[in-house]
Formats: structure tokens, sequence, C-alpha cells
């Protein structure tokens, strides 16, 4: 049986100790919101791995909306209208982004009259019997290959998820060149900023619970290059995931399998209900068989392995929700086991 020891006070659910003390909780977010904004304000806004402010509440994302160049709220905002917007539009700029090792571009992209930002990737490098370390541990590959399509691969399997955390991306060819065009998200942070600034989120609990959503996706697309640059923070606090070119491939292997030790219950229920038939639809494109084969096998391995912990710890300590009204109260009992 897979076991795992988890904390009497479970932090990614918060404490029972935690309720009737709203008000200071409140009090602490909105200080830590305005020093975030503040961040913001100094650095001028660094883009792809800048720093974020808030936006205009919207039920989707929690706040969020994607932003023009000029940082308003665009005229559209579904998957299909920016996706047609990131396959259409005019490339009237391109910049090098500074940030990262695959030389990835910032576009302005311009179309009836509303002008964007967003990355262009281009990498595909393709190496054989390989030792990689970006996973940790150093690992033997077969076939090891770093590629834009794989970051088209992983949005399509978060909104197979029902996730929303990698932003929208289209296959898209950019001055004879073949690559990916995914939207910029305008006013935010990495996480490598973030701890850098010394910023504290205002809800611990709801942070690491998002933590919890990022070890499972990690594991489920293999991403060998999870790193603090690879996940960006919006001005509500709510993670996104970038840059999957280094997932999938064949590996069978959960490369972080003891980083998961709770899951989202809209998750959990999506991970069992994946469907193969609608993946390959979404993923055929993009992903071999071999590597959709490979991508089920390790769902089925993360089943297992969740299963394995509420079957230890029970569903109660392992499962939560990570839409509760107030997120950080504890959804069910706190009486975890000590081990």
């Amino acid at each position: 049986m897979l076991t795992a020891t988890v904390p009497r006070c479970v932090p990614q659910f918060g404490c029972r100790a935690t309720r009737g003390a709203r008000p200071r909780v409140l009090r602490v977010r909105a200080v830590a919101a305005l020093a975030l904004a503040a961040a913001v304000a100094a650095l001028g806004g660094e883009a792809a791995a800048g720093e974020p402010v808030a936006g205009a509440v919207t039920p989707r994302f929690e706040g969020y909306l994607f932003l023009d160049a000029e940082g308003r709220p665009l005229p559209f905002q579904s998957d299909e209208e920016i996706e047609r917007f990131l396959a259409t539009a005019e490339v009237v700029d391109s910049a090098k982004i500074d940030v990262g090792i695959t030389a990835p571009r910032k576009l302005e992209l311009v179309a009836d009259g509303v002008r964007a930002h967003a990355v262009f990737k281009y990498v595909d490098e393709e190496k054989r019997n390989v030792h990689d370390r970006t996973a940790g541990d150093s690992r033997f590959y077969l076939v090891w290959r770093d590629w834009y399509g794989y970051d088209v691969a992983a949005y399509h399997v978060d909104r197979l998820l029902g996730l929303e955390r990698v932003p929208p991306i289209v296959e898209r060819r950019v001055r004879r060149q073949d690559g990916s065009v995914q939207i910029w998200l305008e006013d935010v942070m990495s996480e490598g900023t973030r701890q850098k600034k010394g910023l504290e989120p205002p809800d611990r609990a709801r942070w690491n619970r998002q933590h919890s959503i990022l070890h499972v996706f990690d594991n489920l697309v293999a991403n060998r290059d999870s790193n603090l640059g690879n996940t960006l923070i919006d001005g509500n606090w709510r993670w996104w995931f970038i840059d999957c070119s280094r997932c999938f491939g064949n590996t069978t292997e959960l490369l972080f399998a003891e980083a998961v030790t709770h899951c989202d219950r809209g998750l959990w229920d999506a991970l069992r209900a994946l469907d193969r038939s609608q993946a390959e639809e979404r993923l055929g494109p993009v992903l071999s068989t071999l590597e959709i084969d490979a991508l089920f096998v390790r769902r089925d391995k993360l089943v297992a392995h969740i299963q394995a912990l509420i079957d230890q710890w029970g569903e109660s300590m392992i499962i939560f929700d990570d839409n509760q009204e107030n997120p950080g109260d504890l959804p069910a009992d706190d009486g975890t086991p000590e081990g």
C-alpha cells in the first residue's frame, strides 16, 4: 500500500483554529493585496515573468481578465475567441524575451482594432539516449524532446480536466517559422519573483491547495522542467501554469509521486472520468499514439496513488474542495492521524 505522512493541521485545508478569526484574515488579505499591487507598480510589469495587479471580477478565473497591450480587458475572453485572435491576428512586432532557455519571443498582435501581446515559442530539440536531471533525480530517456507542441498539448489536457490554468495557445507559423502562440498574461509575476521579494499570499491554505493541484498536473503531463519560473501568479493570487515544452514524451513514470498528498475534488473526478476518445480528438494533432498511451498510464497510476491515500487516511483528509466560499476553512474533520 502507498503511504504518506499527513500533518495533524493540514496546511492545504487550513486549521479549525482559523475559524472565528475571519475579520483578521480579511485584513491580512487586504494588506497582502496592497503590497502585491505596490510591487507591481514599482517594477512596471515584467510580463511573462512579471508582476500582478487585480483585474475586474469574473467567475471564470477568480477575478482575472485577459488584457490588451494597454492593460485594458480584451473585448473577448472565451477560449475560442482568443484562439481565433492568436491564429489570425497580424504580427506587428516581435522581441526577444530574456527569460528561459528556449529563446521565446514576445509578439504584438493586431486585429480589428485590438492590440495584444503573445508568446511565440518555436523550440524543437530532440535527443536520444540521454540522462536528464530536470526532474530532480537523473533519469535515462531513449528519446528526450523539448518541443513547442507540448505546450499546446498541456493546454488541451488542462481544459479536459476543467482546470483552466494554462493560458489559451495555438499552433501557428510566424515569419516562416512553425511554433506556438500563447496569450500573454499581463500584470502577473513568477513564483521565483514572489519569493525573491518576500511577498506572502493572503490565504496560505488556498495557496497550498493550488500547489497540490500543480503537483497532480505536473505528474500527469510528466513535467521534466517544473521550476519557479513556470508558475505565474495574478493579482488575485491565482496560479497559472506555463512553459510545458519539456512535458509528455513516452515516459510512464510519475516523476514526483511523493509530492501528491492531496487532490482537489473536481480534479479527482475529472482524472477518473478522463475519456480516451475525447483526449485523442484534442491531443491527436500534437501527441503520438505512444505519447497518449503514456499519458493514460500515468493517469491510472495517479488515480491508484491518490486512492491508496484515501484508503489509508480517509477521503475527507485527502480530497478537498478548492471552490469554497471562504478558502482556508477546513472542509472536513481535522483529526488527521499522526505518523
